[in-house]
């Protein structure tokens, strides 16, 4: 490195984050939720569908280990 390394400033690293932080657009409570319902209903068919596919591939394995 050619110039000097900075030294850390925990209160402008503060400072910055709290100015950060307020350029911010929050969502309202009711994107919030639509948000929230979209995301666990993904959660949910994703599960499933992994569940469903272990399962396939569990039986296949047992056909396997049965010969």
């Amino acid at each position: 490195m050619t110039g000097a390394a900075k030294k850390f400033d925990i209160k402008k690293s503060y400072r910055e984050t709290k100015a950060e932080v307020k350029k911010v657009t929050w969502p309202s409570r009711k994107e919030l939720i639509q948000h929230t319902e979209v995301v666990v209903s993904a959660i949910i068919l994703v599960g499933a569908a992994l569940w469903v596919v272990d399962l396939a591939f569990g039986e296949v394995v047992q056909l396997f280990l049965a010969k």
